[in-house]
């Protein structure tokens, strides 16, 4: 899988980052929540992005090693 998302973003750089951005937010909301209401319900939203943010490391990896990328 992480194959073909290190082939998607060569080809389609800016879905990348708005799917980048999408995560951060989701990080950055969560955390707030956590951190403001103390409810550990808002915990869900750092499990909610560890499964793409390892794909997005080992696509990098793949990416880096494996495909040319010009820049």
């Amino acid at each position: 899988m992480y194959k073909a998302y290190a082939h998607f973003t060569v080809k389609h750089p800016y879905i990348h980052g708005l799917n980048l951005i999408a995560l951060l937010v989701i990080f950055i909301v969560s955390g707030y929540q956590l951190l403001e209401n103390e409810n550990l319900i808002y915990a869900a939203g750092f499990l909610l992005i560890s499964i793409p943010a390892v794909i997005f490391a080992k696509a990098s990896d793949y990416k880096r090693k494996y495909i040319n990328a010009k820049c």
